[in-house]
This record gives structure tokens, C-alpha cells and sequence, in this order.
């Protein structure tokens, strides 16, 4: 797949079971240290019960992803968005990845959708 990705746009991915309307927001592209593409992205429309809260968790603001990790998973571009608040959740990752203690997602979306599920439930 050639993706030609840009900010705002919204894509239907390929989502877990039971998460048929979820949606992907592409919030900023950007290079990263070792000049690779990446892709900060929003997540909604996800079920992750979190048992600490007794809450469902309906939306990660932030999640960054290698360009490649989003070309197996994105598969209808949905129409374009106005880009929401995501600079907290960046500026924490930007920092922790400058220092070297966090890194990019190469795998699908549904796959880390489901990451967090399981980091959350365990």
C-alpha cells in the first residue's frame, strides 16, 4: 500500500472484534532520530475495561506509530478532522524518547489496541 497520510485525516483501520466504529485520527508526522517516519496518531471507539477505575476506556489521545506499522492497518480513508488536544500525552513521550526510554509502535493498530488492553488488565 502506497499511504500518503496527512494531519487530520480520519481512516478506518483494521480494528479488533466488537470495535467495528473505531477510528484513527492522524494527529502529527514527524522524523525521528533515525530518520524514519513517524505518525502520532488517536485512537477512539475502543473498549478497554480497566478494572483500577471500574470505567471503560473509549479513546487513547496518544499513540505513536512507525509509518510502515500504520500501512498493514489503515484501510478507508474516512474524510478529515479537526486535529484535538494531544500535546500532553506527546510532550511525555517526546521526552522519554529523547532519553531513549520509549519508542514507536511497528505493529498494527489492532495489535497495539490490544497492548494496552492487556498492560492495562494485568
Amino acid at each position: 500500500m502506497d499511504l500518503k497520510v496527512k494531519e487530520g485525516q480520519v481512516w478506518k483501520y483494521d480494528n479488533r472484534e466488537g470495535e467495528e466504529n473505531s477510528r484513527v485520527i492522524i494527529l502529527k508526522i514527524e522524523e525521528s532520530k533515525d530518520d524514519s517516519m513517524v505518525v502520532h496518531a488517536q485512537i477512539s471507539g475502543i473498549k478497554i475495561y480497566n478494572p483500577n477505575s471500574g470505567e471503560v476506556i473509549e479513546e487513547i489521545t496518544h499513540m505513536p506509530f512507525s509509518i510502515e506499522a500504520l500501512g498493514t492497518s489503515l484501510n478507508e480513508l474516512m474524510g478529515e478532522s479537526e486535529i484535538p488536544d494531544f500535546e500532553e500525552g506527546y510532550d511525555s513521550w517526546k521526552r522519554e524518547y529523547d532519553n531513549g526510554k520509549a519508542g514507536v509502535f511497528t505493529i498494527s493498530i489492532g495489535e497495539a489496541v490490544k497492548y494496552m488492553d492487556d498492560a492495562v488488565n494485568s
